[in-house]
């Protein structure tokens, strides 16, 4: 047993030491200072180049602190109004609002099934439009969760079919202009198709896309009718490790490199944001600017029961309890990015947490254990609720 328990701890020793991974569960925060001081403490441990975080509380944006940097190469400081990040899967509750505010309209129902949108989808049973946005389409739909990104991207079509115009153009005009959001829009970067068919695992996941696909890239900006230069411009680059990129590509070790982000805007992922964008947009929702009160109680609702100790998930929200409060999260993951937004409904309270490489979420199997707990930013900012801090 002692044997046992020392590999243990040798085990976690290393994991902390050389992969970065460390515990932030006996820290004290309870004032904005600690949180600043822990967060660039995180950035620092996870090597992430750049973070952008951001606190909004009943209609303001409290606080908002940019840490490292946007570029390196440039050295070029991240600024949490104006530095944009990839958002990876946080674009989901964007796409959920759009879903929901088509239901709102009457232009769409919950229960349509996702066939009368073109979208194949064999099981023994029709896949409706609430099974995509909770994750519950496989197998039985409705019946079960697993986070599936390819299938909640099916959504596409449905908001395509139900407006008869770009997906694109609809979250833009719905709720970019609407919020004058003017550091969010589609990935405004062209991917280098070449240099991802290098590396073997993109290859082997089918990542690397086809020029057909970066033309659909170049075609989603454009109907979102926004400038691809100025949001260009402030864009974070992503970072990933420089050494076994080929092998995997957030690489393995070593010191970090930039990295192309290679997802255009569908409804899974392929948005950027600036951290006070997605804190803006976090507070429409909580304002009814975006969305009927009960709508949104619905997608901060269990879509349905499920096993103990498996993760509760509403429409494109994780779902949770926390000491008393339930929280409505999602992260984002991709090779070079990283992201969180985490809020308490009752208190109109949202965190927000943006990284360019996947140190925020690398390892933490956010999507697999849907507990936020795992994820440190989160960590920090719930002690700092938990101290009584209240804005």
């Amino acid at each position: 047993m002692a044997g046992v328990i020392l590999f243990a701890s040798s085990a976690a020793l290393i994991s902390t030491r050389c992969l970065g991974e460390p515990d932030v569960t006996h820290v004290d925060v309870s004032t904005l200072g600690d949180l600043e001081r822990e967060l660039e403490n995180l950035r620092e441990r996870l090597d992430i180049p750049g973070l952008s975080a951001a606190i909004a509380v009943r209609g303001d944006i409290v606080w908002a602190h940019g840490f490292g940097w946007a570029d390196l190469e440039r050295h070029v400081p991240v600024d949490p109004d104006n530095t944009s990040f990839h958002l990876a899967s946080v674009t989901k509750p964007y796409t959920a609002t759009v879903v929901l505010q088509l239901v709102d309209e009457g232009r769409l129902r919950l229960d349509a099934p996702v066939s009368d949108f073109g979208i194949d989808m064999p099981r023994n049973a029709p896949v409706r439009v609430w099974h995509l946005l909770s994750h519950t389409s496989g197998g039985t739909p409705g019946t079960a969760f697993h986070y599936d990104a390819r299938a909640f991207g099916s959504l596409t079509a449905v908001v395509e079919r139900a407006t008869g115009r770009p997906f694109a153009a609809e979250l833009t005009d719905r709720i970019v202009r609407k919020l004058a959001l003017r550091h969010t829009g589609p990935n405004p970067r062209e991917v280098n198709r070449a240099g991802c068919r290098a590396q073997v695992v993109l290859r082997l996941l089918d990542l690397c896309g086809t020029e057909q696909q970066a033309e659909s890239s170049r075609a989603a900006f454009a109907a979102s009718g926004l400038d691809r230069a100025s949001l260009d411009a402030d864009v974070a680059t992503g970072y990933a490790r420089r050494w076994g990129r080929q092998l995997w590509p957030a690489g393995l070790f070593g010191p970090m490199r930039p990295e192309q982000h290679l997802t255009s805007l569908f409804a899974s992922a392929g948005l950027v944001a600036s951290a006070n964008d997605v804190a803006r947009f976090s507070m429409a929702l909580d304002d009814g600017r975006l969305l009927k009160d009960s709508t949104l109680a619905r997608a901060f609702t269990p879509a349905i029961t499920p096993p103990v100790g498996k993760p509760t998930f509403g429409l494109a929200w994780f779902v949770q309890d926390y000491e008393g409060r339930s929280l409505a999260w999602h992260f984002g993951q991709t090779f070079e990015s990283s992201s969180l937004v985490l809020k308490i409904p009752r208190d109109r309270v949202t965190f927000v947490a943006l990284a360019n490489s996947d140190g925020l979420s690398r390892r933490r199997r956010l999507g697999d254990h849907g507990n936020v707990l795992a994820s440190p930013a989160a960590v920090l900012f719930l002690k700092l609720i938990a101290s009584g801090w209240s804005g």
